[in-house]
């Protein structure tokens, strides 16, 4: 069992996306930690990558702090790709990868970056 809030909406969203990868924020908004969902615009290549759609992020800013992004694996590869880790060092958030067949989440801090 995991102790994030967001989490159930989390897995749901990334059961919605399948075969696709999902994608979204944790976003503070008034002290809760909140699961916005996202559109993954990556073109034809959503099932090995995702790519936020910049007015989902805007919403979502302005809705409240950008605490982290979401993504999934589908299939279960519980593991951060090359890219995962180095956009998350670039922009310096968190990155979280979900699983939602085994209810799993990682995470991935820009401080464990140092590809």
């Amino acid at each position: 069992m995991n102790n994030y809030i967001w989490s159930d909406e989390a897995f749901n969203h990334a059961k919605e996306c399948y075969p696709q990868e999902c994608c979204g924020l944790i976003l503070d908004i008034e002290g809760t930690h909140t699961y916005w969902k996202c559109k993954n615009i990556s073109g034809l290549y959503k099932e090995k990558s995702f790519v936020i759609d910049p007015i989902d992020y805007a919403n979502g800013e302005d809705q409240g702090e950008v605490l982290g992004i979401v993504h999934s694996h589908p299939d279960g590869e519980m593991g951060f790709s090359y890219t995962d880790r180095l956009s998350c060092k670039y922009l310096d958030i968190p990155f979280y990868l979900v699983e939602p067949d085994s209810q799993s989440i990682i995470v991935l801090y820009p401080s464990e970056v140092n590809d």
